[in-house]
């Protein structure tokens, strides 16, 4: 797929409810945004080499989430009551897959911007360090492949207490596949993909308000092969959720009245749904809060289909 993006309700034309909706604010706030980098394209399928485009680093990304994965990720939240707090979250990796459009995108030494550092540690002592893939790099393709395969992939399965944040684990797994720093959004294909877990861990000022403990699934797209954007634009690289998934959402403070959040929510859940089914996916968050959740609206429709396709 290409670069997907969602109206988080930004515009002058929404009511003011839409405007002032938590869950895109959420949203909103979720949505890593990057410098561009504009490098050749990879051939396509054809053997055709591409023009120039516009890209990320992967590296560049992951030390995006290092503060976050420290200190947690705010987003402003205001109540039912009018109150207005901050909520923290998290992030978690909760699934990668890695396609590249040529397999030499593995095998090429780090160099230039691809030799980044990648960075790890703990930001409030003295051992925060940068550690660089080509100094962990033997010229060597990581795992083996066959056509149509991801190059890589992770699924996370252990319980939220157990998880490292997203920044820790991505070092850990870069350890075993250096790519995963120096690679970039051009050389993977529109297959490529991440979600990430948003697990709740407090609010300011403190309250008792039960919707508060909610968490969420977004998913985000790594590839820009398929970007129209003007290689000489000046704007930032956003991956704004294309999928979303929520648990303990059961209440009004992330579905507004009458500002479309609901419908947001279903459409959102409906298109990570449909992608995990393209690719042959069982993602195991997807599915813990797809069981947890069944009688929630927005997951009425997938439970009903897939209990239609079990009884035919």
């Amino acid at each position: 797929m290409g670069s997907a993006t969602v109206d988080l309700g930004s515009g002058s034309g929404l009511k003011p409810e839409a405007r002032r909706s938590n869950l895109r604010s959420f949203l909103h706030t979720v949505t890593p945004s990057l410098d561009a980098y504009i490098v050749a394209k990879p051939s396509d399928n054809l053997g055709s080499t591409g023009d120039s485009g516009r890209c990320f680093y992967l590296v560049d990304l992951w030390n995006y989430f290092y503060q976050g994965s420290a200190c947690g990720v705010c987003t402003p939240i205001r109540l039912p009551s009018g109150e207005k707090i901050e909520q923290y979250f998290v992030p978690h990796l909760s699934a990668i897959q890695l396609y590249t459009n040529e397999d030499s995108a593995l095998s090429k030494t780090p160099t230039g911007r691809a030799d980044n550092k990648i960075l790890f540690g703990n930001m409030f002592e003295e051992n925060c360090s940068w550690y660089s893939a080509a100094d962990n790099w033997n010229g060597q393709s990581a795992i083996s492949k066959r056509s149509g395969e991801p190059c890589f992939q992770y699924f996370e399965c252990e319980p939220p207490h157990d998880r490292m944040p997203l920044a820790d684990k991505v070092y850990e797994l870069y350890q075993d596949f250096p790519p995963l720093t120096s690679l970039n959004s051009l050389e993977l294909s529109p297959s490529s993909w991440m979600s990430i877990f948003w697990y709740p861990i407090g609010h300011v000022p403190m309250t008792t308000h039960k919707d508060l403990t909610t968490c969420f699934l977004t998913y985000h797209s790594l590839s820009t092969f398929e970007d129209s954007t003007p290689p000489d634009s000046k704007a930032a690289l956003t991956l704004a959720p294309f999928g979303l998934a929520t648990h303990k959402t059961d209440g009004d403070v992330w579905t507004s009245k009458d500002s479309g959040d609901q419908e947001l929510v279903t459409s959102l859940v409906g298109k990570a749904d449909s992608w995990l089914k393209k690719l042959g996916i069982k993602h195991h968050d997807f599915s813990y809060f797809l069981n947890n959740n069944k009688d929630l609206i927005h997951y009425r429709s997938i439970t009903k289909a897939s209990t239609s396709a079990g009884t035919a």
